[in-house]
């Protein structure tokens, strides 16, 4: 008889040697089995790499940054970019979790939070699952950023106004001048900045109310 691991669909055979190793993917923990469908399937989130296995034991777990959603594999499959696996024995691309707002991940088979990318300076990301340092969008006009990793970019405070894109600090927001005031943050042009109203004067920069 065949031993486990193997099975022989051939008539007349008189050698040990003539029985077949089930495939990888597979294993079989009965003597005697008389074609390659006595070879049992691995289960999703698992593989086997190697040929003639006897039991369900070497059927192993996919590792960290891997899943596995078909049976009968000799691999897995990596989680996607923008994606990661902490876990063993995943079984479907949607439990591979996806990178935080203000993050991203351009590389497959991640296996921890930590192998997110934070956004640079000057930019955000509002979604998250991105999977190319370009989902970092740049900062809009009267915004910035002066952290990484940011789900959205900061106002320029009242009296102050940003008209350029993609800002990194707080001091790329540009004063009103004198005689003018803001009092609303995240201005985008100098013509935002209002004018004293009659009777009245500024002789300052950077004014955010009439009195």
């Amino acid at each position: 008889n065949c031993a486990v691991g193997l099975y022989n669909d051939a008539t007349g055979q008189d050698e040990a040697s003539d029985c077949k190793a089930c495939g990888t993917g597979k294993y079989n923990d009965q003597v005697a089995q008389t074609a390659e469908s006595g070879c049992k399937s691995c289960t999703i989130g698992k593989f086997n790499d190697q040929t003639g296995q006897s039991a369900s034991s070497d059927c192993d777990d996919c590792g960290v940054g891997k899943y596995q959603d078909t049976a009968a594999q000799g691999s897995c499959k990596d989680c996607a970019a923008g994606t990661y696996s902490a876990h063993q024995g995943v079984d479907d691309a949607n439990h591979c979790q996806a990178c935080a707002v203000g993050k991203y991940s351009n590389q497959v088979g991640q296996d921890a939070a930590s192998d997110c990318k934070d956004c640079g300076i000057g930019k955000y990301n509002d979604q998250t699952g991105q999977d190319a340092e370009a989902d970092c969008k740049a900062c809009e006009v009267g915004l910035y950023s002066d952290q990484e990793g940011l789900s959205a970019c900061k106002s320029c405070a009242a009296g102050l106004y940003n008209n350029q894109q993609g800002q990194d600090a707080a001091s790329d927001c540009k004063e009103c001048a004198v005689g003018l005031y803001s009092n609303q943050v995240g201005q985008d042009a100098a013509s935002d900045c209002i004018s004293c109203p009659s009777g009245t004067y500024n002789d300052a920069t950077g004014q955010d109310a009439i009195g």
